[in-house]
Order: structure tokens, then sequence, then C-alpha cells
């Protein structure tokens, strides 16, 4: 008795119509590569056009890509508003976000490094970005086009989370030349009226303002072994450093670290450090070192230094020596008075990743005088305006609202199947 055996399914060539995940995702990757290369042999990114420019872009995409669905029935038509082009589309801007987000941007080096040239240390003003961006773009309006053509309330949920992410990905692209950044060097007591930008060019804002207070909080103070020949922290194979606290014991390799006193502002009066009210106060530390085989070692003061005290280090033998780290900044922040007028003034706090939002500007702390450290009179702060930041939250909340919705068309269908 034969047995009818299941027809085998044929696998279609490559470039045979209709394409499907292998031609979307090596079309995808070829643009991405083709990115890399263009930056790669132009450098220096590419300038995303600003307003009314970007405007006209856009409406200009909009209208292209009504009139090429209705006029043009070609297969690489249908193509791009398909689901594998879509996620190609998607994969290859997701890698472009992710080496965004893992790699330090604006980052400069004195030597050419490869990451520089490819333009990974400014990816949004990349050739590689700008590519991805591009092809998502014209895969999600094509995408958006066929649905509309077959609108239903079903297709709701799936034309705001594409309409969204088109709104989000066009203002963080082509709005990014509309962004403004700027910094301002805050004294202690003089009003400043002028900002720079990144090529330090000079803008008057029309407004004043003046560090009225800098403030540091810090991490508790450490100490480790330093090599004595060329004064480095030894912390090779599961090397640690010790948290100093006046009445505690630490060990530190094999040496046992007692410390009998701390003093958080301290001034060196000889050969020994004592509490000073006077700036530039330095942390110092009164160690005792043992050694569980041969006792007492070395005892003496071990100091961070400062600008106006300087460092101090404790040699335990002809190798080795005990050093305190750096003061390691836990957050910092600024009281900030700015001028309206000679009348008209306010005063406002900002800290790091706390902005304050001042006549359309997002205030944010990013620096200070770090050769003062925590008597630094000077703070720097960034002033940032992007007129498109509503319309990427109009695009969030339209991709949000889709979830949402889609959500709770699915609890409705469950309860239907069950009913």
């Amino acid at each position: 008795m034969s047995q009818n055996k299941p027809e085998k399914r044929k696998k279609s060539k490559l470039w045979q119509f209709p394409w499907g995940y292998r031609e979307s995702f090596v079309i995808a990757f070829f643009l991405l590569l083709t990115g890399f290369l263009i930056e790669l042999l132009l450098g220096g990114g590419v300038r995303m056009p600003a307003w009314p420019v970007n405007i006209a872009i856009i409406l200009i995409f909009i209208i292209y890509f009504v009139l090429i669905h209705r006029m043009i029935k070609h297969p690489i038509v249908k193509w791009l508003s398909s689901t594998q082009a879509a996620i190609a589309a998607i994969t290859t801007f997701t890698v472009m976000v992710l080496l965004l987000g893992f790699i330090p941007q604006g980052a400069t080096s004195q030597e050419p490094r490869l990451i520089d040239s490819l333009g990974l240390t400014n990816v949004t003003s990349s050739w590689p970005y700008l590519m991805s961006a591009l092809y998502l773009l014209i895969v999600l309006g094509f995408t958006i086009v066929r649905r509309f053509r077959s609108f239903s309330i079903k297709n709701i949920a799936f034309l705001l989370n594409h309409i969204g992410l088109w709104i989000v990905v066009v203002a963080a692209s082509l709005g990014s030349a509309d962004m403004w950044k700027l910094s301002m060097q805050l004294e202690v007591n003089h009003p400043v009226m002028t900002a720079f930008d990144s090529h330090r060019n000079t803008y008057n804002m029309g407004f004043g303002m003046m560090l009225l207070d800098f403030d540091i909080e810090e991490y508790p103070p450490e100490v480790g072994l330093m090599r004595n020949a060329d004064y480095t922290l030894k912390l090779e194979k599961g090397g640690k450093l010790a948290t100093v606290e006046e009445g505690t014991t630490e060990i530190l390799d094999k040496y046992s670290l007692s410390f009998e006193r701390y003093l958080p502002y301290a001034q060196k009066y000889g050969d020994i450090y004592d509490t000073t009210s006077h700036r530039g106060g330095a942390r110092a530390a009164y160690i005792v070192v043992t050694d569980e085989s041969s006792g007492i070692i070395a005892e003496g003061w071990v100091a961070d230094g400062s600008y106006a005290v300087p460092a101090s280090y404790l040699m335990i033998n002809d190798e080795l020596s005990l050093a305190m780290t750096q003061l390691r900044p836990k957050k910092y922040s600024s009281d900030i008075r700015i001028y309206h007028s000679m009348e008209e003034y306010e005063d406002f706090h900002i800290e790091v990743n706390k902005p304050v939002s001042i006549g359309g500007w997002m205030v944010y702390q990013v620096g200070y005088d770090e050769q003062m450290g925590r008597w630094s009179e000077t703070s720097v702060i960034e002033l940032v305006r992007d007129p498109w930041l509503p319309v990427v939250y109009v695009g969030i909340f339209m991709i949000l609202f889709g979830s949402l919705y889609l959500l709770w068309m699915g609890k409705g269908r469950i309860k239907t199947k069950k009913a």
C-alpha cells in the first residue's frame, strides 16, 4: 500500500521575486557597509539640512510614497512594504542605535583611530546612520501607505506604531540640525551673558547667569598599594582599594591597615597634618601598616593632595608605598542666578542628570574646574534647545497608544473565544 509523500517545498533562488528575508538583509547590510565606506573615504560625516529645508524634504517624502505606491506596481515597491524589508531595516537601524549607546560620543584623540574614521564617535552625523535611517524611513513609508489604502479598525494599532516610529526617526534625524547646544562657564559673583558652541563661536544669550555656589558630594576616600618605580597602583589579579574610615581596619593584599585618624580638610605642618579652615585643604589619614609575620612595618600620614597641599605617600618597602586616590565626585551641583533684566532675576538649583528648563532652554550641569576640585569656583553648564523634541514626544506617545490598543484588542479576542 503506497503512501503519498509530502512534496518538498522548493527553495526560491536568490533575487527571485518575491524577495524574502535573505534579500532584505543583504540589501540592508549592503547599505550599512556602503555608509561606512563613504565615511571612511570622505570623513567628516554629513550635516543634516536645517529649517525650512528639512520640512520640505519631509513633505516630498510623503508625496513620493503616495505617488509611487499608486502609480508603480513593480515587485520592488511591493517588497518595500513587506514584513521582511521592515525587519531588516529595523535591525540595521538598531545596530547603529546600539553603537550610539555603547561608544562614547564626541570622543577626541590625538592619534587617528578606526572608530573615529568610521564615524562611530559621532554616530548621528555619520553616513552609516544616515543610510540606515533613510532605508528605514522608506520602508516604513511604503508600509504605512499600503495599510492606509486598506484601512480598517484592526489597522489602527499597526498604523499608530509605524507612523509613531516614522515620526521619531524623522524628528531625531532631520531635526538634529535645528538643535542648539551651547556651553557657559559660570564663575562666582561674575555675571556671564556669552555662550559658546563646539567650534568656540560666541553667542549673546540675551540674559545673564551667575554662579552663586558650587558643591561636590564625594565618595569616601580610598587607599591602595602603589609601585615606587612608576607611581602606579597595584590592582592586577583581583587587587583592590581600601576605604578610609577612622577607627576601622582593612586588609590590603597581605597587609593590615589600621586607620587611626582621618581629616577631611587638612594642612601639612612640618611632618604632620592637622585640620585647617583655609581653602585648599586635602584629605589626610594616619595609617598603621601591619604585616602578619613581622608586625608593624610602617606608620604615618597619607594624603591625596590638592592645588594648595602636596600629596603624601607612606613607604612600606623598596617596592611598594601606600597612596590615597584622588577625589571622586559622587555628584556635583550649582546654585545659579539668571538675570532677565537688572531688576528681574530668579535662582535655581541644578545637578548632574537633573536639568532645569529656563526660557525654552534645558540647562544641564556638565563640569567644573577639576584642578581646584571641591574648591572650584567655576561651573560649566550646557544649554540645549531642541524645537523638534515635542514632535519626538508625539511619535513616542503614538507608539505607546498603539501598543496599548493592541493589548486591549488582544484581551477582547481572548474573552470572545472563552465566551
